[in-house]
């Protein structure tokens, strides 16, 4: 296993509380889904979930705007690490991804922003995938980048029995995830 510089899991972890501090700052909670809301940034060269940052207990609504339970800590978020690590395999320079409510409003709002958008309909997961936990969102994520030349801004699926549907930002650093975001929410306003 590689040496990570102590310095880069200290910038990893800042610039996850900056960006979050920045959807707070714009108001947030309207793109947080029921299941929570989660925003991860990869280590260089990640390999395994150990080496992915995320909110422990997700990004939450309170009220009217988004609260943390804890500070960014690695390997703590399964899900969006999962999808992460996909992208990885793809570009190594997209490292960050943050998971946001889905509405037919928030899907159309990134097409106008010009966006690049992908979808995958988890309906065709195989059955064998969909049995394993955390497993749909790396197919999901593979089954759209396997058949693209360049990472999407944007990957969402309209959900599946017992599944919320989702939309997925992913970009090269949190801020570049949540300044997204943040163009969406001023959208659909």
């Amino acid at each position: 296993m590689e040496i990570i510089d102590p310095l880069e899991r200290h910038h990893c972890l800042e610039s996850l509380e900056e960006a979050v501090e920045r959807l707070r700052e714009v108001g947030g909670v309207a793109i947080i889904p029921e299941v929570q809301s989660n925003l991860a940034f990869a280590l260089p060269g990640a390999r395994g979930i150990e080496e992915v940052a995320a909110f422990p207990g997700r990004i939450i609504r309170v009220g009217d705007t988004i609260a943390t339970i804890c500070r960014p800590a690695f390997g703590a978020s399964r899900h969006i690490a999962g999808i992460i690590l996909t992208v990885l395999r793809y570009d190594g320079e997209y490292r960050a991804a943050m998971n946001i409510r889905f509405t037919e409003e928030i899907v159309q709002a990134c097409l106008w922003l010009g966006y690049d958008v992908d979808s995958f309909d988890r309906g065709k997961e195989p059955r064998d995938l969909k049995e394993r936990e955390g497993s749909s969102l790396e197919w999901g994520t593979n089954h759209c980048l396997s058949r693209r030349p360049t990472i999407p801004d944007i990957i969402f699926d309209r959900g599946d029995v017992g599944k919320e549907p989702m939309v997925r930002v992913l970009g090269k650093t949190p801020q570049n995830v949540t300044e997204k975001v943040i163009k969406i929410i001023h959208c659909m306003k």
